[in-house]
């Protein structure tokens, strides 16, 4: 690349020449996993980057104005595996994944303590060091000297042209000292942990047979393909697991309406590469196909305008084949350049397939040529289907329960879907290994209802998993129609906490369950059920007794609504709610604070969370300052007292656990409001 792409500044860069060498020597492979350490403008980092697709780059450099910079020529760059990491080595090394290649241009006097710490985190690391001071290339080989390599050693010096007058002269630039050499792997290094990726010890894909439906925007039909397509799997007798891209609440319940056991959001605005990897296998270890669902349009990331957080990066984190989903309705031909501009945008777009959907079949297969000389499989046409529709409301789709009759609709669409997909295509793509493909119709489910037992047994009685401490606090947790809403990671964090979670139904119930230490009220839709929350008083006195009593509230969106003195319903009738925080909620007739917000305090970020919402409070409160990504926007909200935390904003404890635990270990002697 020529130093002329990347965005400047005042900071050292390597030049094109010396990078050139430099990143030869570092021998990459596409899931390397790579240190650059003073990585200046990001010019190496930038390289490397795109030459490790699978793999993944860290930039570390101590100068805010360098940090910036990478930042800039990553995003320029359209790269998902670049982490920016500020501070100074070899401190600012902790806690990130063990390395296959370091890449050092940068020491601030600290070369020795940098290649003792990478190279104790891999003793068959490859190295590459950049200096100019012969003091620093005396201070390199005494250390390879000590540690018994005999590294390559190569002198660079380039010369440029350069005009003067009517002339052109070659100005030397500073000689570059190229250090190479690779340690030697031992058997204690073999007990490193590493980061998914990593060469020789990442876990192969074929574990993992897996599948991604993904579209152009919403409204193209991914969550009616989705479920329509786990439903077609169980009833082959195929273990699945399915995944949501993004924070999303209603369509994972449709994934458990089908398979009957939870679903997993897949957020990478919330978790970092490398959490969202280890969930994702965490979750996908016991299936024998996992199906992602992807959010919005499959590009669409935070502030509209970058890939961070959407679909796709959450396609190339996990390294899942996408099928692209594209509403046919009313086009032809053009689709074909829709689908290939969806190929050209990302040169690693993961984008193997392709589902015409409320498309006719013989309108599908005169387009198949076109489409399969854009290098992608094309899996079919699906037909509009007036049986299978689910209708929206203005948080999102109705609920599963809403739907008459789903069950057989699903199961009529599951065959429509085997008759209009190449299903073995789709099965073949995900890397599903099965000696024979499961015979069209087959209803063998044993393994999947043995799943589903053992998946509530663990939900209903016990921790997740072994290493968690048996449940010694109760939590009333709020489950019925206008309390729906939850991040199933979110619970499954506070059984490995140590609590018990026990439901309950503010509609219906007239007390809340005995003997707990805190309740949870989720988001959903209280709105619509406002009249109803109002009548059952024995439940609101319950609330305000148990706030009387200490006992810890969270609440959320619509559960905070529930805690407000009055709720206007959706024809404007105001009702009296439990009154522990004084205001109103109030209808607003559009949609308010959208999107994600990091909650700060004092400058800190202490946990991640997004707002969506059509109702609004006379009082939002004012315990933290919430912040949106890639912009100046933000906003005050929630309340915090040493018994409550709650506001519209939903959170996502695994973001910022230390807030939640904080929270309901015990008082921290401060009121916040």
């Amino acid at each position: 690349m020529r130093d002329e792409w990347f965005i400047r500044g005042e900071i050292p860069m390597t030049k094109s020449e010396v990078r050139a060498v430099s990143v030869s020597r570092l021998e990459l492979q596409t899931n390397s996993i790579v240190y650059d350490i003073g990585a200046g403008t990001g010019s190496v980092s930038v390289e490397a980057a795109l030459k490790v697709p699978k793999g993944h780059v860290y930039a570390f450099e101590q100068k805010e104005e360098g940090c910036a910079l990478i930042r800039a020529n990553a995003e320029k760059a359209g790269l998902t595996n670049l982490t920016v990491v500020p501070g100074k080595a070899p401190e600012s090394l902790a806690g990130y994944p063990a390395p296959d290649r370091v890449f050092l241009g940068g020491s601030s006097g600290n070369m020795e303590e940098i290649l003792d710490l990478v190279t104790e985190l891999n003793p068959a690391v490859q190295l590459v060091i950049n200096v100019i001071a012969l003091e620093s290339l005396n201070q390199a080989m005494a250390w390879f000297q000590k540690k018994g390599w005999e590294p390559e050693v190569v002198c660079m010096q380039v010369s440029r042209a350069a005009k003067r007058g009517p002339y052109h002269m070659m100005q030397a630039q500073n000689p570059i000292y190229i250090l190479a050499a690779q340690g030697q792997q031992t058997q204690q290094s073999q007990n490193v942990p590493v980061a998914p990726g990593q060469n020789g010890r990442a876990q192969q894909d074929a574990d993992f047979p897996r599948i991604l439906l993904a579209a152009p925007g919403s409204g193209s039909g991914k969550t009616l393909l989705t479920t329509g397509l786990l439903t077609l799997f169980q009833n082959r007798g195929i273990r699945c697991r399915s995944f949501k891209c993004g924070p999303d609440y209603i369509d994972p319940m449709f994934h458990k309406y089908v398979l009957g056991i939870d679903s997993c959001n897949l957020d990478s605005f919330f978790l970092s590469q490398e959490e969202l990897w280890a969930l994702f296998r965490k979750r996908a270890a016991d299936a024998e196909l996992s199906v992602l669902e992807g959010v919005m349009g499959y590009y669409d990331g935070i502030g509209g305008n970058s890939t961070s957080a959407s679909t796709y990066e959450v396609a190339t984190i996990t390294d899942t084949p996408a099928i692209l989903v594209v509403n046919g309705k009313g086009s032809s031909l053009s689709l074909a350049a829709q689908i290939k501009g969806f190929l050209d945008y990302r040169k690693d777009s993961h984008i193997c397939g392709v589902i015409l959907n409320k498309t006719n079949k013989m309108v599908g297969e005169r387009l198949r040529p076109e489409i399969e000389k854009l290098g992608v499989r094309y899996l079919g046409a699906v037909p509009v289907c007036e049986t299978m529709d689910i209708k929206s409301r203005h948080l999102g789709l109705t609920m599963p329960q809403e739907q008459s009759e789903l069950r057989g609709h699903l199961n009529a669409f599951a065959k429509q879907l085997e008759e209009y997909l190449d299903v073995d295509g789709i099965l073949e793509l995900a890397g599903y290994s099965g000696e024979k493909l499961p015979e069209a119709g087959k209803t063998e489910q044993s393994n999947q209802t043995d799943l589903n037992q053992e998946e509530t047994k663990q939900d209903e009685i016990r921790p997740i998993d072994s290493e968690s401490e048996p449940p010694t606090r109760r939590m009333a947790v709020a489950m019925d129609e206008a309390f729906c809403f939850y991040y199933q990671e979110n619970l499954d964090f506070l059984r490995q906490q140590g609590w018990e979670l026990i439901p309950f139904s503010p509609l219906r119930d007239a007390a809340l369950p005995e003997q707990i230490h805190a309740i949870l009220l989720g988001g959903g839709y209280p709105e619509l059920y406002a009249k109803e929350l109002s009548a059952n008083e024995p439940m609101l006195a319950a609330i305000r007794n148990a706030h009387a009593e200490g006992i810890k509230i969270l609440a959320e969106c619509g559960g905070f609504l529930y805690l407000q003195e009055h709720l206007e319903d959706e024809i404007g009738n105001c009702w009296p709610m439990a009154g522990l925080i004084h205001a109103d909620g109030f209808r607003t007739e559009k949609l308010g604070r959208f999107g994600y917000i990091s909650l700060t305090q004092n400058g800190a970020v202490r946990i991640k969370g997004h707002e969506f919402h059509y109702w609004e409070s006379t009082a939002p409160g004012s315990a933290f300052r919430a912040e949106k990504p890639q912009s100046d926007r933000g906003w005050d909200c929630m309340y915090r007292t040493d018994s409550l935390l709650a506001g519209f904003p939903h959170l996502y404890y695994l973001s910022g656990p230390d807030l939640i635990l904080s929270f309901l270990s015990g008082p921290e002697g401060e009121e916040t409001t």
